[in-house]
């Protein structure tokens, strides 16, 4: 599935969702409320095995407003993403990250896991800076 992300404005942006099999979806979010979150739901399940996370679900057809969805899945995708949203916010260091994990996740907690989260929450916050108003920035999600 491919996710753009335009930058209307300071307070808006723009969701556009092309799943595998052609179907597309948009809304327009108040980023302030939803982009950290949103991206910190990608930097958890992208790394994390969660199959049916918010993205998961998003790109097997459920709807970008998370209407309908349910399950283990995203009942830990929403605990992992939380703080991540929070560490994301403060600009924390690895350390934090791996803290993090040990406390919510201690079967897979690895310093490796929290390294790739970081890394991956960095890299989407940095690729929201540099883009542009009017701009956007495309993410593909391989889940």
């Amino acid at each position: 599935m491919e996710i753009v992300i335009t930058k209307i404005s300071s307070e808006e942006h723009k969701v556009e969702i092309l799943r595998q099999d052609g179907s597309k979806e948009s809304t327009i979010l108040n980023s302030r409320s939803f982009l950290r979150h949103d991206f910190a739901h990608f930097a958890v399940e992208a790394e994390v095995p969660i199959k049916l996370g918010y993205w998961g679900f998003v790109a097997s057809g459920g709807s970008l407003s998370g209407e309908g969805i349910a399950g283990k899945d995203i009942a830990l995708a929403e605990t992992l993403s939380g703080p991540v949203q929070t560490l994301m916010r403060i600009d924390a260091v690895l350390d934090r990250y791996f803290a993090l994990l040990q406390r919510t996740l201690p079967q897979l907690a690895t310093l490796e896991l929290a390294e790739r989260i970081f890394n991956r929450a960095r890299s989407l916050t940095g690729h929201w800076r540099a883009t542009p108003f009017g701009g956007s920035m495309s993410i593909a999600w391989e889940g």
